[in-house]
């Protein structure tokens, strides 16, 4: 295939798009991929939460201490909410939180306010009710961390403002991104779509243009093979007309000459001259427009026939005509014959191929006919011993007007085996040839055997009567 650059160009817009389709799919997932893990990111919102917890687990604390060491009556259990409040403040140390803590400078602060409060386990076990001190030095433990607290709260507050306004920025920056690369991806789409459309749109007229040119070129055939056809008429007709009106001129000119002069039988002779003569042309004539008759149509009979029995009456037309010639009919071993035909028509068949075997080969010669059967076919073939036909010719054979080089000077149409492939098709049969150039032919009729369904021949063309037609034959008259 040449490349032009139309066509690389063709080539290479496509795979452009789709690279450029694929990398702006590519983007968006990677940019929805970030807004969901920037999502699932709220590490703000987390420390809110513990600082508040951190609060409130330490007011609890101090209401358990105060019920436990001041109000005698009060039940309160220290222990418990000591517990709650270290795990609160060990929240604040570990992970995002004191990742946060160190980004806003708090860390370190907390860090020694955490210390401090692990630290009271001691004294809030070893305190007594009524001990004053316990909760005094819980309050110094607490107020100042407590405070810390409230700012580590507002801070986070703020950070989480900032970090929501900024992740709204992101979040708007991202959707507009997606937005242009879907109408980047839509665009690809669209071109490519457009690509597809215009392929099926340029081979569809590809295939027109190839169904167009095909037909143009079956025309043409047709236009060649029409010419040739007219071009074996008129040879034919210029090479078989010619001897015929020779002989007329011939003896008209004798007969102007030297007419008083010639004898009653003379006259006579050169009569019976002219009148064969004009037979043949009448003969020569009829056969050609038997291509004519070819496009009316007849209802062919079908029926269960005896082959052998068609083929006997061929041969006694044959013998009736030259009961010289040795005709010898063979039957193949186990042979049945029963085939579906109209035994009409068939023996018209097997008449053409017997007497074209007389003609075409010589006199001292014997012709073979053979009856046998082949699968679901039943056959008949005939055989001679004449000069046969070459390679070439042979799949020219059965066209109309064709006749071969070997019997150019013997006269005849180039219509009969024709005629005969047209009536073997109108019962579903086949016609077939076999030569050995120099050594003789062998033609053969097939006819679907009984065995099978009986077949329904098709509106064939055919000559307007196939026994008219076929009366050329049992004349003696040959195509």
């Amino acid at each position: 295939m040449k490349f032009t650059r139309l066509n690389v160009v063709g080539y290479l817009l496509p795979v452009l798009a789709i690279i450029t389709l694929t990398g702006l799919l590519t983007l968006a997932l990677l940019r929805l991929s970030n807004i969901q893990h920037d999502m699932r990111s709220n590490a703000s919102t987390n420390m809110l939460w513990v600082v508040s917890q951190a609060q409130f687990e330490s007011l609890l604390l101090g209401d358990a201490v105060y019920r436990r060491f001041i109000d005698s009556q009060a039940q309160a259990d220290v222990g418990l909410r000591y517990s709650l409040f270290l795990s609160r403040l060990t929240l604040l140390s570990e992970g995002p939180q004191e990742r946060f803590l160190e980004g806003i400078g708090a860390s370190a602060a907390l860090s020694g306010h955490i210390e401090a409060a692990r630290n009271m386990r001691q004294w809030l076990e070893a305190g007594r009710p009524g001990d004053v001190s316990v909760v005094l030095r819980l309050q110094a433990v607490l107020q100042p961390l407590v405070a810390l607290l409230s700012t580590v709260s507002s801070k986070a507050m703020v950070t989480q403002w900032e970090e929501s306004g900024a992740r709204l920025d992101t979040y708007r920056d991202a959707v507009l991104t997606i937005l242009f690369l879907m109408i980047g991806i839509l665009a690809c789409s669209l071109f490519i779509s457009v690509r597809l459309l215009l392929a099926l749109k340029h081979g569809k007229e590809n295939e027109a243009a190839k169904l167009h040119a095909a037909d143009l070129e079956k025309q043409l055939e047709a236009e060649r093979k029409i010419s040739q056809l007219y071009r074996s008429f008129g040879a034919m007709v210029s090479h078989q007309f010619r001897t015929p009106l020779a002989i007329i001129d011939a003896s008209m000119q004798r007969l102007v000459r030297a007419g008083h002069d010639m004898t009653h039988e003379e006259v006579a002779r050169r009569a019976n001259k002219v009148r064969d003569a004009t037979k043949r042309l009448t003969h020569l004539i009829e056969s050609t427009l038997i291509a004519d008759r070819i496009s009316q149509k007849i209802e062919v009979s079908m029926q269960q026939c005896d082959l052998l029995l068609v083929a006997n009456e061929a041969i006694d037309h044959q013998l009736a005509i030259t009961p010289a010639r040795q005709i010898t009919l063979k039957v193949a071993s186990g042979f049945v014959g029963k085939a579906w035909c109209d035994p009409v028509l068939a023996e018209h068949v097997l008449f053409n191929f017997i007497s074209n075997a007389v003609k075409y080969s010589p006199d001292c010669t014997s012709i073979q006919v053979r009856v046998f059967e082949d699968g679901d076919w039943v056959g008949c073939a005939v055989r001679d011993e004449g000069a046969g036909i070459t390679q070439d010719e042979v799949p020219h054979i059965f066209d109309r007007y064709f006749r071969a080089a070997a019997s150019a000077d013997i006269v005849g149409t180039g219509m009969g085996l024709y005629v005969a492939q047209q009536l073997a098709q109108m019962q579903q049969g086949q016609v077939r040839v076999k030569s050995d150039y120099g050594k003789g032919s062998v033609f053969e009729l097939r006819l679907r055997g009984t065995a099978q369904k009986k077949p329904v021949p098709p509106a064939s063309e055919c000559p307007d009567s196939a026994r008219g037609a076929a009366s050329l034959f049992e004349s003696g008259r040959m195509i």
